[in-house]
Parts: C-alpha cells; sequence; structure tokens
C-alpha cells in the first residue's frame, strides 16, 4: 500500500486548466466594488445621526428645578416631606408634634446605631 517514492501521501498533479477555471470562477463570484462603499457610507450616516439625536436630546433637555406643570395645581403633595428622597431633594428635618388627648406631649428621640431607623420616646 505505501510506495517508497511518494511516501505516506501520493502527490498529485493538478488537472489540466484547472487554475484557469479557478481564476474564472472567482470572477464570476466577485462582488462588486460599489456596494461595499454605499452600504459603509449608509450605515456611517446612521450612526452619525443616532449620535447627533442622543446629543440633541441631551442638550434640550429641560434641567430646571421648577414645579412641574402636572403638580402645579395641587403644590401640597408636590412639597410633601415624603416625596424629597424620590424627588432628589435633600432631606427636611422635621418637628414631631404628638397631643395626647387635649394636652401636647414632649417627643424625645433615641439615638440608634443604624441611621436609618429612629426611635421617639413620647412622655
Amino acid at each position: 500500500m505505501n510506495d517508497e517514492r511518494h511516501g505516506l501521501f501520493a502527490e498529485l498533479e493538478p488537472p489540466r486548466g484547472g487554475v484557469a477555471r479557478f481564476a474564472q470562477r472567482l470572477e464570476e463570484t466577485a462582488p462588486t466594488t460599489h456596494a461595499p462603499r454605499w452600504r459603509g457610507f449608509a450605515l456611517a450616516a446612521a450612526g452619525a445621526a443616532a449620535v447627533a439625536l442622543v446629543v440633541a436630546l441631551v442638550l434640550l433637555r429641560e434641567t430646571s428645578e421648577s414645579v412641574p406643570p402636572t403638580v402645579a395645581a395641587a403644590p401640597e403633595i408636590y412639597d410633601a416631606r415624603e416625596f424629597d428622597r424620590l424627588l432628589g431633594r435633600p432631606a427636611r428635618p422635621t418637628e414631631f408634634v404628638v397631643t395626647l388627648g387635649e394636652r401636647t406631649a414632649s417627643v424625645v428621640e433615641r439615638e440608634t446605631t443604624n441611621e436609618k431607623i429612629r426611635i421617639y420616646d413620647v412622655n
């Protein structure tokens, strides 16, 4: 099976006219040079338009601290202390008033190790 002249694999000669036929097939299937340039230009234009749109939206976005018109009719809700964290405003300290029956009670805040927990004594 093994031939001493050829070693493990036999050497084969290419078919006659094979290189010419291969070159002709490459020419027939080669894409035109205009399509990739047009696609590249269209892709670059779409990317530039997207970047321009994002920049325009960022620059034109309203950044004022004014009251939105939808809550202008109910300013007591917009100014409520409970919405400070949600609206990005700094927390405001409040006074606690406790009434027991007809008298006002004193309120003392106890210190805790967790700043999110508050404990009060009502006297």
